[in-house]
């Protein structure tokens, strides 16, 4: 039995993690963050190899899997987490390149642009400010930027109106630029044919070539005056040219801030999208490029479930997993507890001003803020002193604020516009003969009112009764159903009851000795109900891999809330990395927890990853 026992020591002493399976090797290798440090294992040996290429796969699939199923964690981190850190943000750009995402420029108020290029080291989740040389950006936001190769390219964007009686136009871009990351080094670039200078644009990659689609342009044909387009055009990167790409119709209407994303090589998926200028167009619709032959082909898919749709498709990004496209938005019930706060990239629509303003006038009065103090590249910010300005409230020319559905593509717009002419025209011609027939009825309206009010009388009278002797028989059974009147300074007939019969109760109740030195009563904190962000899923394996059906369709969201989930915010970034979502930034979108006195805390340089359960042996 010695012997036994001395060979099996001997055994368990020369056992080795190469002795492991291979489940248990794969499962202890997932602890590792899927980026540098995996990569790392596979120059091991061959079989660690194959091992980290299961992980990274299977990493993929569960994270397909658990949005699909909508069974996410949240994991955040705060600025105050680590050190050096990113300054405060909204209407960014972001890309995942290698192991690292990158995030340019963005705004915080209409007074702070940036042209900083900050990269988050995924490994290690550090950020790091590469301090680089050659020709920087201009600062701006709402810009785009997409990979090719070792290189970032940044394109478009455009700069607030500056308060400085010297510079009070806003400023839009055309300019190319790209960041080499091996080199760290700025190169401006100098293209022929170019397209007019835009931002709230989409852009993606098809092999040598960027293809652009939409935004806010200066169109010189209009005198450099602010329009949505739905241009599509291409730039080939290896001759530096621009083209203007010739597609059918019908196609998208005119709209900026919408998503683009990539199906395969030949395809795109355009989804949502605002046009602000005419009308405040939301859009919801749903379109596919193909990019086939001289002649592009757009077609419309159908949106099914929209009722489940995320609320602000336009100002929330969209970001594909699998045969899924993830946004992040405010879940449906959270839309009744507060008005929400319609941001986007130009408000120079629903607002009176008079025709032919400069756009600088226009925009000096849709974005009325508070000038920012943060700490950024361009130095502290002092306070800066603002012109006196008295533009007509909002409200006196959109009463409820609300954007609508706009059509989906130009031929309805169209439409569209011909019928508010109409239906102008027949109010018109409604009120004209109102206005005769109104002194003619005048005198029977009087004695209608007064039978209308004695009726009114009776029947409250009875209703109350009934009411009352309902609520006294099922005071008690009856509580759960009953409504909230905290904004109702008047108490209910029931109420007044039962105060009288508490109050006789406590007179022939014998008083009670005051104690000699009551405690301070302390002031109730308010608490402030916010919302929080929830995922909405898009289902687009209709039209991937192999498939080619017609429609789209929105999966039906988890109900309450998501633990760790952040606080609604707008015009953040949303990437993939491995096996996980990054949500960087934002600005907050619920008017109700808004407080100008601290107006910093509107904004947010907080990161965001949602990943899969981890899964267990």
């Amino acid at each position: 039995m010695d012997i036994i026992h001395q060979s099996l020591s001997q055994q368990t002493l020369q056992s080795t993690i190469e002795d492991l399976p291979d489940e248990v090797l794969e499962f202890i290798l997932g602890f590792l963050p899927p980026y540098k440090d995996l990569q790392n294992c596979m120059i091991v040996c061959k079989r660690w190899y194959n091992c980290s290429q299961n992980v990274l796969h299977k990493t993929s699939i569960k994270l397909i899997k658990a949005v699909g199923e909508f069974k996410i964690l949240w994991k955040n981190i705060t600025s105050t987490e680590m050190v050096p850190t990113i300054t405060k943000r909204f209407s960014h750009a972001a890309c995942v390149l290698e192991n690292n995402m990158y995030i340019f420029g963005g705004c915080t108020t209409n007074a702070t642009s940036f042209n900083d290029l900050w990269r988050f080291d995924l490994s290690i989740r550090q950020w790091v400010r590469p301090l680089a040389t050659g020709t920087y950006p201009v600062p701006k936001a709402y810009t785009s930027m997409v990979h090719y190769k070792d290189c970032l390219i940044v394109f478009g964007g455009w700069t607030y109106p500056s308060l400085s009686q010297y510079y009070q136009n806003v400023t839009m871009f055309n300019e190319i630029h790209f960041y080499c990351v091996n080199t760290n080094k700025w190169i401006l670039i100098n293209a022929t044919n170019c397209p007019p200078p835009m931002a709230g644009h989409s852009a993606c990659m098809k092999g040598d070539e960027m293809v652009v689609f939409g935004g806010l342009i200066m169109s010189p044909i209009q005198n450099h005056q602010i329009q949505c387009s739905n241009d599509v055009w291409v730039l080939d990167i290896p001759t530096l040219t621009w083209r203007l790409q010739p597609t059918t119709k019908p196609r998208p209407a005119p709209r900026y801030a919408q998503s683009l994303i990539s199906l395969d090589s030949d395809r795109l998926l355009l989804l949502g999208g605002v046009q602000t200028l005419q009308n405040r167009f939301v859009y919801s619709d749903c379109w596919v490029l193909t990019m086939k032959g001289p002649v592009w082909t757009w077609k419309e898919l159908a949106v099914k479930n929209k009722e489940w749709a995320s609320a602000n498709i336009w100002c929330n990004p969209a970001c594909r997993v699998g045969d899924k496209v993830v946004s992040l938005s405010r879940s449906r019930n959270g839309w009744n507890s507060a008005k929400p706060l319609v941001t986007s990239a130009v408000r120079l629509s629903a607002l009176s001003r008079p025709e032919g303003a400069p756009v600088s006038v226009r925009v000096e009065q849709s974005l009325q803020r508070p000038l920012d103090r943060d700490q950024n590249i361009n130095g502290r910010r002092g306070v800066l002193p603002r012109r006196l300005s008295n533009p007509p409230r909002e409200e006196e020319l959109n009463p409820n604020n609300e954007p609508v559905a706009g059509p989906s593509n130009e031929h309805e717009r169209e439409r569209s516009h011909n019928q508010a002419g109409n239906e102008n025209n027949s109010d018109l011609n409604g009120r004209l003969v109102g206005v005769n027939s109104d002194s003619k009825q005048s005198n029977g309206i009087d004695i209608n009112k007064k039978d209308l009010a004695l009726r009114r009388n009776k029947n409250k009278n009875k209703g109350m009764k009934i009411v009352r002797q309902l609520q006294e028989a099922n005071k008690y059974r009856m509580a759960a159903f009953a409504c909230d009147t905290s904004q109702n300074n008047t108490p209910p007939e029931n109420d007044l009851i039962n105060q009288r019969q508490i109050a006789h109760l406590e007179n022939r109740r014998e008083p009670l000795p005051s104690p000699p030195n009551p405690p301070p009563s302390q002031p109730a904190v308010k608490k402030v109900k916010r919302n929080t962000l929830t995922m909405h899923v898009l289902d687009i394996s209709t039209i991937v891999d192999g498939n080619s059906l017609n429609y789209v369709a929105w999966l039906c969201p988890r109900l309450g809330e998501m633990t760790g989930a952040p606080e609604e915010l707008v015009m953040y970034s949303l990437v993939k990395g491995n096996g996980e979502l990054i949500m960087f930034g934002g600005v907050h979108n619920d008017i109700s927890i808004l407080n100008y006195a601290e107006h910093q805390n509107m904004y947010s340089n907080s990161l965001h990853f949602i990943t899969p359960p981890r899964d267990i042996i």
